[in-house]
């Protein structure tokens, strides 16, 4: 099926045939662990055959299939062809355990399962088979176990229902192509592509349910194409296909996701990834990919810079850094800043429910730099880019700027206690409302994130300016309780990464009995540092109230992340509570 005009505008099979016709032998995806390197003809021959295989199967729109697999050409295309036939997609936690895998199949009642043979020291196929064994071992209820299921490699070692993902592309070739052009056809950018489930940081993972058009950068961009708009992205696609860049997020990611839409639709531009986040990895493939964009989290680049063997690599190739998913403020930045010779670092605010909401870019050295700025211009009408933010307002910041609210959304800034909107530079809990909220497949009525007039309520605190920049102040669940004062444990975090010995650290509440929270610190030290819990108090004393100073000093090797790169705080405080229960129990 070649580029046809009758397929609907802002959809993934009108993006894929159209990438295909303009640019067939560039390369559009690469996982260089894999030596996997796809150009555009490639993906949309062997996406256009899993998607005939997947009609073939009778998977029809509105079906869903699971995807259980670390990063990899097959997930990826099993992605495209599962949206070219109209449905859902269900990228799966590549470090999910065997009961969470239940639990993510029971919510999402998928009709097919496409497997790695093993990934993060799993054994995918091993769990499936006890999930299906136990459930028919008691005799219960079966029918969300998917009737379909796939393994990458290995499935002849394997017994029925399991069959090899080699058979998908023979099951297509039985199927005609005008078959598939109908499906393709059905497609509508309202529909829903992607069931995401939340990186659970604070607790379990909540299914969102996202369409095309929540990913498309503006609201009304298919029915109202700027003037000249086709000549402007003819040229910025000659531009941007001479860049390469690096994201080191997960495809089962908000962020990891979306970046395929740039590739897309926004700008023609190779996708570098990884089939897992690791440091020495990424560091290796940004070298020998010459990637000139980093996108990940603040932590996860943190972790690549902060490696024993970083000087091993050259990142001489990097002109910048996209932040995504987790704030960041001036004290990261510095850090980062000192190891890089960067160009320009984006920020980004945004998450599963209410999609991408503000994002701002900073050009540095801008004297010495006038190409980067010529090219932001020309890729303005795109959407990428809210607005640009000056490196001074970073500095005078103690906080983290999310970046320029986006046209297509409405942010407001509340009164967790009263419930009213507060003004400018108040400080009070962020809500957001545009086409991109979307809400969870399964909500409790008791406690819900949503009005009846569709905001949603982030849980994010922070302020508005009068230029509509957001900058984040914490987190409303994270909010320390001592004795009945309110503690900010980014206040605390802030003061402790100033400290010259203070690599990393992360602020918690633990339950006390006579003050109801108490404070604790989870810190990392520098290499080659040392220092007491008492010295290190002291150090802050001069910084903090007496009552915001912590109790508790945990000294820890690294922080837990979880697999979406966000510091996971529940497994941190579940850590931390019982290194401090068996210390009151030994005391």
């Amino acid at each position: 099926m070649k580029y046809n005009i009758d397929l609907n505008r802002d959809t993934i099979p009108y993006f894929l045939s159209k990438r295909a016709m303009d640019y067939p032998n560039d390369v559009a995806f690469s996982f260089p662990e894999l030596n996997q390197h796809y150009d555009w003809s490639t993906i949309w021959r062997e996406t256009r055959l899993l998607a005939k295989s997947f009609l073939k199967l009778e998977i029809k729109k509105g079906d869903s299939i699971a995807l259980l697999m670390p990063g990899s050409m097959e997930m990826l295309l099993s992605m495209l062809a599962a949206a070219c036939v109209g449905a859902i997609i269900i990228p799966l936690n590549a470090y999910s355990k065997k009961e969470e895998l239940e639990n993510y199949l029971k919510d999402a009642r998928p009709v097919a399962i496409i497997m790695g043979a093993e990934g993060h020291h799993m054994n995918y196929p091993a769990m499936m088979q006890e999930i299906i064994y136990e459930n028919n071992r008691i005799g219960r209820d079966g029918s969300w176990i998917p009737t379909h299921l796939f393994v990458l490699n290995g499935a002849e070692d394997l017994a029925a229902p399991f069959r090899s993902f080699k058979e998908l592309f023979v099951l297509g070739a039985a199927i005609n192509e005008h078959h598939l052009v109908a499906a393709c056809q059905a497609n509508d950018a309202a529909d829903p592509l992607i069931l995401l489930y939340t990186s659970g940081t604070l607790g379990a993972p909540k299914g969102v349910l996202r369409s095309t058009a929540s990913f498309i950068a503006s609201a009304n961009q298919a029915q109202s194409t700027p003037k000249g708009s086709s000549f402007l992205s003819k040229i910025s696609d000659r531009v941007t296909r001479r860049f390469s860049v690096m994201s080191v997020l997960p495809l089962y990611h908000l962020g990891g996701f979306s970046i395929i839409f740039t590739a897309l639709k926004a700008c023609h531009i190779r996708i570098v990834m990884l089939t897992h986040f690791n440091p020495l990895r990424a560091l290796s493939s940004v070298e020998t990919e010459k990637c000139r964009v980093l996108v990940g989290t603040p932590f996860m680049v943190l972790q690549m810079l902060s490696s024993s063997t970083r000087k091993d690599y050259n990142l001489k190739c990097l002109l910048g850094v996209v932040f995504t998913s987790a704030a960041v403020n001036n004290i990261t930045l510095q850090k980062i800043m000192k190891d890089l010779s960067l160009l320009f670092f984006m920020v980004s605010y945004g998450s599963s429910e209410a999609g991408a909401v503000a994002n701002g870019t900073c050009f540095l050295n801008r004297k010495n730099n006038f190409v980067l700025p010529l090219i932001y211009k020309l890729l303005k009408h795109t959407s990428l880019f809210n607005g640009i933010i000056h490196y001074k307002d970073f500095q005078n910041d103690s906080y983290s700027i999310g970046g320029k609210v986006d046209k297509a959304v409405e942010v407001k800034i509340v009164s967790p206690e009263t419930g009213d909107e507060l003004s400018l530079y108040s400080h009070g809990e962020i809500w957001i409302r545009s086409y991109r909220v979307m809400r969870y497949t399964a909500e409790s009525s008791e406690r819900s994130s949503f009005t009846a007039d569709g905001w949603y309520k982030s849980g994010d605190l922070g302020f508005l300016d009068e230029r509509r920049h957001l900058t984040i102040t914490g987190r409303l669940h994270r909010l320390i309780s001592r004795g009945g004062e309110k503690i900010s444990p980014i206040e605390i975090e802030n003061v402790l990464l100033r400290h010259e010995d203070v690599a990393e650290a992360v602020v918690l509440g633990i339950p006390d009995e006579l003050y109801g929270e108490q404070i604790c610190a989870c810190i990392v030290l520098r290499q080659g540092a040392e220092i007491t819990a008492d010295k290190l108090r002291n150090d802050l004393a001069p910084y903090l109230s007496t009552f915001k100073l912590p109790r508790y000093f945990v000294f820890l090797p690294i922080l837990p992340l979880s697999a979406t790169g966000k510091i996971s705080v529940a497994d941190l405080k579940s850590n931390v509570l019982n290194g401090i229960g068996e210390r009151r129990k030994n005391a």
